[in-house]
């Protein structure tokens, strides 16, 4: 066999591995992103189903391993300093919270519209007089907040913005949970 003919011989085995394993080198980043949204990868005989795996530990933990304490003001504004846009996004669902629980003490039988939720809680809070004008500014202004954090892309906040946002979650919470013992002591 002739060099040439074996370097030709060669180049046209490895040009397919070649460009596959150029291309994945290439890709590797954008893949890296699309696998956490994966929920089934198969190659071969190899399969994995992401959402059935994640069920199962779920359901073992949920067994063996005692709940997470709820999340108060000194843990997020200690997290603030490393995890700003997360504090905020936990922050916020203290005030989500909060809001339901005092609009389903007061209209048990109200159906929370998912769509929209945020809003919707807001506005019937407003709509039946439990919480004041200004604190449903303050409701739709941090809702306004928490959704920039959560779905602008890159869009980062930096701590002492989140130690803002955390002190006004609290203030609205405490203003919450004050009038909803108000308003049951009177009604």
């Amino acid at each position: 066999m002739h060099w040439m003919d074996f370097t030709l011989a060669l180049v046209d085995k490895l040009t397919w591995p070649g460009i596959i394993v150029i291309t994945l080198i290439t890709l590797q980043k954008p893949l890296q992103a699309l696998l956490p949204l994966a929920k089934r990868v198969k190659y071969k005989d190899f399969e994995l189903n992401f959402s059935q795996q994640l069920e199962k530990i779920s359901e073992q933990a949920s067994t063996d391993i005692p709940p997470l304490p709820p999340i108060d003001k000194v843990t997020l504004t200690k997290n603030a300093q490393f995890l700003p846009n997360q504090s905020i996004l936990q922050a916020w669902v203290k005030v989500d919270k909060g809001a339901e629980q005092l609009l389903l003490k007061h209209l048990p039988h109200i159906h929370i519209q998912q769509e929209q939720r945020y809003k919707f809680i807001g506005q019937s809070l407003l709509g039946h007089n439990l919480i004041t004008n200004k604190q449903a500014k303050l409701f739709h202004e941090l809702r306004q907040l928490r959704n920039k954090v959560a779905h602008a892309p890159d869009y980062e906040v930096n701590t002492v913005l989140a130690l803002q946002y955390i002190e006004l979650c609290f203030a609205l919470i405490e203003a919450l949970e004050t009038d909803s013992s108000i308003k049951s002591v009177a009604g």
